[in-house]
């Protein structure tokens, strides 16, 4: 499979999840997509076969054949414009997850395209699985927004370009659900947002809970992404930087499901 057909893929599963969301999030009507709806489906399908040809072990993860069986899973299962959003975003990572990453590497380290799929062969045995030893964390379950801003600084090992971005996006996601201002930051964002007296961002009616919750937040922010806006501090584990993101994105998590 060429780039250029890899790359086509990845916009066409954009598409696709981008109609996803809008039929489901008060955009179009599923009548005035889904004939477009259908064709994207059906151009995956084949671009994927052809990976599958080429050896790899990938398949299509929208089990949604139509627009119409995409209704009956969020009608009933997904009651919020958030969960559905969630829902679309974490739907096709096992399929792009491997391509990008494979993707970002070749343009990083300059390898040869017949590379490629000996790369994305890699990424995709580094996925998530469920083993009789239990379920494996890697770095594709991060919490998408967490993926999209560390990925590359984590894999050309910039660890502290890593844990500031990761916790940069979880401040500016906290900013824009509490309607903040540009110039609320830090940990005075934080208290501003969920402090348990007169809470924006809820997360517990009790307000012991709430006030730990805005306590977790006010230690991460303090301690991983304010030295950080500071001055270098020479992070060399990517260990500890993976469990710094991946605290990042449960509290991304934590705020998807705030009210």
């Amino acid at each position: 499979m060429k780039l250029e057909q890899m790359n086509d893929l990845l916009t066409k599963t954009k598409q696709i999840q981008s109609i996803m969301i809008a039929v489901s999030t008060g955009g179009p009507r599923i009548q005035e997509k889904e004939t477009e709806y259908r064709q994207l489906y059906l151009d995956i399908e084949i671009e994927i076969n052809k990976l599958k040809e080429a050896g790899l072990a990938l398949s299509h993860p929208n089990p949604f054949h139509s627009l119409w069986d995409w209704y009956g899973c969020w009608s009933s299962e997904l009651p919020t414009y958030a969960s559905r959003r969630q829902y679309i975003r974490k739907l096709y990572l096992p399929l792009v997850g491997p391509i990008e990453a494979a993707l970002h590497k070749h343009r990083v380290d300059k390898t040869p395209p017949e590379e490629l799929i000996r790369g994305i062969t890699n990424q995709i045995k580094a996925q998530p699985e469920s083993t009789a030893q239990g379920f494996r964390m890697h770095f594709q379950s991060l919490h998408p927004r967490i993926l999209q801003r560390c990925r590359i600084p984590f894999e050309t090992a910039q660890y502290d370009d890593a844990i500031f971005n990761a916790m940069k996006a979880v401040e500016e996601e906290v900013r824009a659900r509490a309607s903040a201002d540009s110039t609320d930051m830090g940990t005075t964002l934080i208290s501003k947002a969920m402090n348990p007296k007169s809470p924006i961002l809820s997360f517990s009616k009790v307000k012991a809970e709430q006030e730990a919750v805005h306590s977790l937040y006010r230690g991460a922010i303090g301690s991983f992404k304010n030295p950080r806006s500071h001055r270098f501090l020479d992070s060399s584990d990517p260990v500890r930087t993976f469990e710094c993101l991946a605290l990042a994105s449960l509290l991304m998590r934590m705020l998807d499901e705030s009210t």
